[in-house]
């Protein structure tokens, strides 16, 4: 705690924030609710239904403010309300600083917020975030898989339950069409109107049992919906996810194979092959950890380049999987109150790195256009 006070005393915009209602959020209290038969497609973002072309550059793949994995562990979440302004003031500035980076026909930008259900998901937190900021955020429904920690007990006990898929998917459902779990209660205790605009779904280095489940509740959720999927991978299990996907009749314009970039195929650093293979099957190949160690920019670039050269420019989509405060102590029963660490992202690594390292490997602006405005654009509408 005393390090992130440490930093944050250092920004000036600290000074006189203020909380701000979180009541707005809760069922029934939406002023922007919008009919579910309109023809028109819209993007969901925390703040209410946004038209397309208002979105600009687009980050695809993101957390913000918080990543906590403690009920993975089965324990208590976090604190995190004696530094929420703190938290979101930091995380706002992060975001204006990718609007700042943006040319005005680019603006004002938006970002993927890719944080699933109880880790670290806070509607109220991010539509605080989303007022602070001039950069639209698109939240996401689904569970984590078991790549990294252990799957959220609730979806492992639906999962087992009779029809246990369908219930997932019934979850994925109403928090795209009603609104997203309020974690401040028990499970499905009660919900939010804050709108999920987009489906997650993990997968270990191969798809595993229990995420096999919540992969096809991602396909009813999405079919019904017509809502997109984006997926974590681990080092492989794209593709799988992929087929999985088109196998229970999803369209391959609502599929994002994310994390793509480095050892995809289980075991090359640049599988250009692999990616040809995502992008053949008509399903997006997203590059969403740019600048993070084993994904630098120029080797993004490089794979980028590849793929367009390939004809397949209006198919892929970038991010950096930023996170910007983590809570480090998930494990422990004690909860110790200094267990959360700002990482301090960049969120213009997209916008200052890779975009001219595109243009110096030969990738037209309009091309770069299309990757970042066009195709998010396109398959978060509706």
């Amino acid at each position: 705690m005393s390090r992130l006070n440490q930093d944050v005393s250092r920004r000036t915009f600290l000074q006189g924030a203020a909380a701000l209602a979180a009541g707005h959020v809760l069922a029934g209290h939406s002023s922007h609710a919008r009919s579910e038969d309109s023809t028109t497609p819209i993007v969901r973002t925390v703040l209410g239904p946004v038209e397309p072309e208002r979105l600009g550059a687009t980050l695809m793949h993101e957390h913000a403010p918080v990543v906590d994995w403690s009920e993975l562990y089965e324990t208590p979440a976090a604190d995190w309300a004696p530094v929420r302004q703190q938290m979101v003031a930091e995380n706002a500035a992060q975001l204006d600083a990718f609007h700042r980076s943006l040319a005005p026909k680019e603006g004002p930008g938006a970002i993927v917020e890719c944080t699933p259900i109880r880790v670290g998901r806070y509607p109220d937190l991010m539509v605080e975030l989303a007022r602070r900021t001039k950069v639209h955020v698109i939240a996401c429904t689904g569970f984590w898989g078991e790549g990294l920690a252990p799957m959220h007990p609730w979806a492992l006990r639906m999962g087992l339950e009779k029809d246990g898929v369908r219930r997932i998917a019934d979850l994925y459902v109403r928090e795209i069409r009603e609104g997203m779990e309020d974690p401040s209660g028990e499970w499905g205790e009660r919900f939010t109107s804050v709108r999920a605009g987009i489906i997650k779904a993990a997968t270990s280095t191969s798809l595993r049992p229990t995420e096999r489940r919540c992969h096809e509740a991602a396909a009813i959720a999405s079919i019904e919906t017509g809502c997109p999927i984006t997926t974590h991978t681990t080092d492989g299990g794209g593709l799988e996810e992929a087929q999985l996907f088109l196998a229970h009749g999803v369209k391959p314009a609502k599929v994002i194979i994310g994390h793509q970039g480095n050892k995809d195929d289980r075991s090359s650093d640049e599988p250009l092959d692999y990616h040809l293979r995502l992008a053949e099957l008509g399903c997006y190949v997203q590059f969403d950890r740019v600048g993070h160690p084993n994904y630098e920019v120029e080797k993004m670039a490089r794979l980028i380049k590849g793929l367009i050269a390939a004809g397949y420019a209006h198919q892929l989509l970038v991010g950096h999987d930023h996170v910007p405060f983590l809570y480090r102590h998930f494990a422990r029963q004690d909860k110790p109150g200094d267990g959360w660490q700002g990482l301090d992202p960049d969120f213009t690594v997209v916008t200052t790195q890779l975009v001219p390292e595109l243009a110096r490997q030969g990738v037209s602006a309009e091309d770069v256009r299309t990757i970042l405005v066009e195709n998010p654009r396109r398959v978060l509408a509706f």
